[in-house]
């Protein structure tokens, strides 16, 4: 009985396709075509690439990993395949190699199947052109899109108020969401500084960062410069005016006094001055009303007596003798006891520890 073999390699009972088993099948059948050449547009700048109409990032400043990024990442591009196969690329690309001009890289190309594979060793052209993306050529030109104006409450910025804002930006500009963007000038102000910025949505988001953090009051204004494409050009100007309070001064609105302590989702938050108790202006309330601020000076008191309604304490510093009402949170007081004091509104208030 005449046994069935293969004609190229003779290997005998074994399935058969067109005369050949699978493997040599394959290798004069390759399931996979390669385009040999392609050009690709290269910032020197940023080092991200261009193939069709979009910029893409590849975070890699190392000419071989930049070049083995952009061959995995558009394998589909030059390597057409059956579907039914696994296609595994290996590119062979010297440490030393230079980006410019034509590139050969050789890549091992495998292809598998259940327990088949075939691999062959193709050579592919990558055709570099130098090119500034369009995020570089606007860095260079110093284009912007809006305008953070950065004022204190009291007409100058604190420098803890500063570093502040500086990690807000950071942070900002850190984010996947914005990390092509940029800051192309920042000008000092006598009362702050103006923070330029290539997109209002940046600029957007730095101001509402400010608004939680740092309790700022934000006013937003366009001004047009023209039309393109149907759409309004200009630029985006957002105000950005810090409460600048520190820890430990008095706020005062109509009907309500506290110890200020942080801000907090936008809203100061502090104590009761005479309770002790946790109290919170609310971010509207606080931008809508008149409001005074200072630093009090605290001083030292002996309580010298207790009766039903009053106290009588003396000035450690001065040996004046002063006497206030008493108040619900004075039961636990003793005479002879020294307790810390502040005035508000020419009142001496004691500053009950926090409940």
């Amino acid at each position: 009985m005449t046994k069935r073999f293969c004609a190229l390699c003779g290997k005998t009972d074994i399935p058969l396709i067109e005369n050949l088993c699978e493997s040599c099948y394959l290798k004069k059948n390759p399931p996979f075509s390669v385009k040999h050449e392609f050009e690709v547009r290269i910032c020197p700048h940023c080092y991200s690439y261009k193939l069709s109409k979009k910029w893409v990032q590849t975070n890699s400043f190392n000419p071989k990993e930049f070049l083995e990024i952009v061959i995995e990442q558009n394998l589909q591009r030059f390597i057409k395949h059956s579907p039914e196969f696994e296609i595994i690329i290996q590119p062979q690309i010297a440490e030393e190699v230079e980006l410019t001009g034509k590139i050969d890289v050789p890549i091992l190309i495998t292809a598998k199947k259940n327990d088949t594979a075939i691999s062959e060793m193709v050579k592919v052209t990558v055709k570099l052109e130098s090119s500034p993306c369009g995020i570089c050529t606007k860095k260079k030109q110093g284009a912007y899109e809006a305008i953070v104006q950065f004022r204190g409450l009291r007409g100058r910025i604190s420098e803890e108020e500063r570093q502040q804002i500086y990690q807000i930006i950071d942070k900002a500009l850190e984010s996947e969401r914005y990390k092509d963007e940029y800051i192309p000038e920042i000008k000092e102000k006598k009362e702050g500084f103006d923070l330029y910025v290539s997109s209002t949505g940046l600029a957007k988001s730095i101001a509402t960062s400010a608004k939680e953090q740092m309790g700022a009051n934000i006013h937003e204004s366009f001004k047009l410069s023209g039309m393109k494409d149907g759409k309004k050009k200009g630029t985006t100007s957002v105000s950005v005016r810090l409460p600048s309070f520190t820890p430990g001064e008095i706020i005062q609105l109509t009907d309500k006094t506290l110890i200020f302590e942080k801000i907090e989702k936008g809203n100061l938050i502090g104590k009761n001055p005479k309770t002790g108790e946790k109290q919170i202006i609310q971010y509207k309330d606080f931008w809508e009303s008149e409001i005074q601020s200072w630093k009090p000076e605290t001083k030292q008191y002996l309580i010298i007596s207790k009766t039903k309604d009053t106290i009588q304490l003396m000035d450690l510093k001065t040996y004046e003798i002063a006497e206030i009402k008493r108040e619900q949170t004075h039961t636990n007081l003793k005479e002879g006891e020294i307790i810390q004091a502040i005035k508000i509104d020419e009142e001496i208030t004691i500053l009950i520890p926090e409940t």
